[in-house]
C-alpha cells in the first residue's frame, strides 16, 4: 500500500482593524521555518494571509482540494474566532491554534493580541467540539518549536500508520498467548490493515527461486560479513526466504509484517532471524514470534524516527549498575551494531539451525515500548534509559541499558501490569510523541 505524506495546510489570520506588516512578515517566516523543520511532509499553503471571512473560506477550500490532515493557524495578530471555527467545520481535521510572543512594547498601540485571539479561538473551538491543540511561542523559541515538530511528527505517524497494510504470515508460535490478537480492534484504534499468508505458500516460494538468483544473494551475504559459521545449505535457505519474502512484499504491496519463526520455519531449517535483520534495514519491520501488539510499537517508533528499531526479550538484570540487558536470538538490523563490536553470522542461538546474526547494539539514548492489549483495551508500556557499551555474554543480539527508575522496580512493575515479554528499543527519546499519540488515541500509559 502506497503511504502519501502528511498535508499541513498553513494560513496566518489577522482581523481587519489590525496592521498587515506584522501578520504578513509571519506568514513567510512560519511557512519557511515549517518547511525547514518537519521533513517528510507536505506544507500547502497560500500567498496570502486571511484577512477577512471570504479569505478565510478562500483558503479552507484550497486546503479541502488538497487533503489537508492538520491545519496550523498563525495568528498573525487579533483574529476573530470565525476562522477557527470554519476550518474545523468544514475540514473534520486538527487545527493547531498558535499564538506568536508580543512583539516588544514600546508605548505606542498593541501590535498582535495574539495570545488573547488564541485563548479566545480555543473557548470557541471547545465549545463547538473541534479538535485542536493551543500552542503559545515563537518559532524561535525551542520549547515551542519542539511542540510543533511533536505534533506533526505524530500525526504524520497517525497517518502511516492508517496507510500501513500489515502481513500476518502464519499466526502465533506454540504456547505463545500474548501473540494472540484483536483484528478489529486494531483496525479501529490505529487504521492498520491485516491480511493472512500461510507459511505453505512462502516455502513453495522459497523453492522456486531461481537457482541463480539465489547465488548472486549468497554472495552478496559472504562479501559483507566476515565471519560465516553456517553450512551453505542453510545459506541457501536463507537467500530463498529472503527473496521469496522481497518477492511476497513486493506482489500484495505490504508496508510491514509479522512471522511465525518456529516451529516449522525450524523443521525447514530456516529460522528467519538474519532475513529478518535485512528486512529491518531496509526499513520493512517484520515483528517475529508472531507477536503483533510488539509490532506496532515497533511500527509507531520507526515511523517517528525513520529509523531501525529492534524488538527484544528482557533477560537478565544488574541491580549494582541498574540496567537491563535486551538479547534476542539474531534479528536485530546490522545498523544497530556497535562499531566497536565483531558481528558473525551463525545459527540460531537456540535451535541451533537456520541464520542469525551474533553482535552487541550500540550505545545511545534509547526508547523502551510495548503496546498491550489488557483486558480488552490497549495500554503503551513506555520507558527510558541508556544504551551503554556491551559485552557479548551468550549467543544471540543484545544491549545492556541503563534505566531511569530501579531496574528491579521495573520489572515488578511489568509483570503486575500483565505486559508481555517483547519490547521495541528505538536510539532516540520519543517518549513524550508517544505519550502524546496515546493521548490522542485515549490509550493509558504505563510508564517506569
Amino acid at each position: 500500500m502506497e503511504q502519501k505524506k502528511l498535508n499541513v495546510g498553513l494560513i496566518t489570520t489577522v482581523s481587519g482593524r489590525w496592521p498587515r506588516e506584522l501578520p504578513t512578515g509571519r506568514h513567510a517566516e512560519y511557512g519557511k521555518w515549517l518547511e525547514d523543520n518537519c521533513s517528510g511532509i507536505n506544507i500547502v499553503k497560500t500567498e496570502n494571509i486571511a484577512v477577512n471571512n471570504k479569505d478565510v473560506e478562500d483558503t479552507t477550500e484550497y486546503f479541502r482540494t488538497k487533503s489537508v490532515d492538520l491545519v496550523v493557524l498563525v495568528l498573525g495578530a487579533f483574529t476573530g474566532d470565525y476562522a477557527a471555527t470554519y476550518i474545523g467545520e468544514e475540514l473534520k481535521v486538527p487545527a493547531i491554534i498558535w499564538a506568536p510572543y508580543e512583539p516588544p512594547f514600546d508605548g505606542g498601540r498593541l501590535m498582535a493580541n495574539s495570545l488573547v485571539a488564541a485563548t479566545m479561538n480555543a473557548a470557541a473551538m471547545h465549545r463547538l467540539g473541534h479538535k485542536f491543540h493551543f500552542v503559545y511561542g515563537s518559532n524561535t523559541d525551542e520549547r515551542t518549536a519542539r511542540e510543533v515538530r511533536q505534533y506533526v511528527r505524530v500525526y504524520n505517524t497517525l497517518k502511516r500508520l492508517r496507510q500501513t497494510f500489515l502481513g500476518l504470515l502464519g499466526y502465533r508460535p506454540t504456547a505463545f498467548y500474548s501473540s494472540t490478537f484483536d483484528e478489529t480492534l486494531i483496525r479501529r484504534l490505529f487504521g492498520i490493515k491485516i491480511e493472512e499468508f500461510d507459511l505453505k505458500p512462502i516455502f513453495d516460494s522459497m523453492a522456486a527461486i531461481d537457482a541463480q538468483e539465489v547465488k548472486k544473494d549468497m554472495e552478496k551475504i559472504r562479501s559483507e560479513i566476515k565471519t560465516i559459521e553456517i553450512s551453505d545449505e542453510y545459506l541457501e535457505n536463507h537467500s530463498r526466504l529472503y527473496l521469496a519474502l522481497r518477492n511476497l512484499i513486493e506482489e500484495q504491496g505490504l508496508n510491514a509484517g509479522i512471522i511465525k519463526c518456529w516451529p516449522e520455519m525450524g523443521v525447514l531449517k530456516t529460522t528467519p532471524c538474519a532475513v529478518l535483520s535485512r528486512m529491518a534495514d531496509e526499513g520493512f519491520i517484520i515483528g517475529c514470534e508472531g507477536d503483533m501488539d510488539a509490532t506496532i510499537a515497533m511500527l509507531i517508533q520507526n515511523y517517528l524516527t525513520d529509523t531501525t528499531v529492534f524488538m527484544s526479550d528482557l533477560i537478565n538484570i544488574d541491580e549494582k549498575e541498574n540496567t537491563a540487558l535486551f538479547w534476542h536470538c539474531g534479528q536485530a538490523g546490522r545498523k544497530l551494531k556497535d562499531p566497536g563490536s565483531a558481528i558473525k553470522l551463525s545459527n540460531h542461538p537456540l535451535a541451533g539451525q537456520g541464520t542469525a546474526f551474533y553482535t552487541a547494539l550500540k550505545p545511545g539514548r534509547v526508547t523502551i515500548a510495548r503496546m498491550c492489549k489488557i483486558r480488552d483495551r490497549y495500554k503503551l508500556f513506555l520507558a527510558k534509559g541508556e544504551a551503554v557499551p556491551t559485552k557479548v555474554v551468550t549467543k544471540g543480539v543484545m544491549v545492556n541499558v541503563k534505566m531511569e527508575t530501579p531496574v528491579r522496580e521495573v520489572l515488578y512493575r511489568i509483570a503486575e501490569e500483565g505486559v508481555p515479554h517483547h519490547y521495541s528499543l528505538v536510539w532516540e527519546d520519543v517518549a513524550d510523541e508517544m505519550r502524546l499519540m496515546c493521548k490522542l488515541l485515549d490509550i493509558e500509559v504505563i510508564e517506569v
